[in-house]
């Protein structure tokens, strides 16, 4: 296979899979921070202990056992050369579903300009244009309202409440969803996608 030909670039984005040496980038900006320290917008609290071996290992497992029907693809997200985030797509009996998860991150001086919405807009182009996805899931927590206006930006509409406790306390997840019919498209330079990776 080969996932890691995969790029996508956009307007002011590259996103496409890491080397060991721009993981350790990008975890550098992870511990730069990425959220105030009394929030946690995620479903699980990666940032409260952040540990270089554990991050590579969580990427490099992750990629190396994804397989057509069942993958994860943590793209790393570029601005003018240099590692800003990560977007994440994956799907679970994709051949058969068409259906995609995503999920993402910012380093806290790349928040609130409108890149998290180009980097996610760049991930939805490849399952719809590129993989011929028929939906994409995402959500978001309670409080975190940059995830919850790139949802609603992007064209997702709700479809359930779930909870999640990150941090040991219950808090309120909405669950979202946008089908293909319902995608408008977003200008997204595809490379290196072999859609028989993906079992296709």
């Amino acid at each position: 296979m080969s996932f890691g030909d995969i790029s996508l670039r956009t307007e002011r984005l590259e996103l496409r899979l890491p080397s060991r040496g721009e993981l350790v980038k990008l975890f550098r900006v992870a511990e730069e921070g990425i959220h105030p320290p009394e929030s946690m917008p995620f479903a699980i609290a990666w940032t409260d202990e952040l540990d270089l071996a554990r991050f590579l290992d969580f990427h490099e497992t992750q990629l190396r056992e994804s397989r057509p029907e069942d993958w994860t693809l943590n793209f790393v997200t570029f601005r003018e050369g240099r590692p800003i985030g990560s977007q994440t797509i994956g799907a679970e009996g994709f051949p058969e579903k068409r259906t995609v998860r995503t999920g993402s991150w910012l380093g806290a001086p790349w928040q609130r300009c409108g890149l998290g919405t180009e980097m996610r807009a760049a991930v939805l182009e490849l399952a719809f244009r590129g993989l011929g996805a028929h939906a994409a899931t995402s959500g978001y927590l309670d409080g975190n309202d940059a995830s919850r206006r790139v949802s609603e930006k992007l064209g997702y509409r709700s479809v359930g409440t779930s909870t999640l406790s990150p941090r040991g306390e219950p808090l309120p997840h909405t669950d979202v969803r946008i089908d293909r019919a319902d995608w408008r498209g977003y200008p997204v330079e595809i490379s290196g996608l072999d859609p028989g990776d993906f079992g296709l």
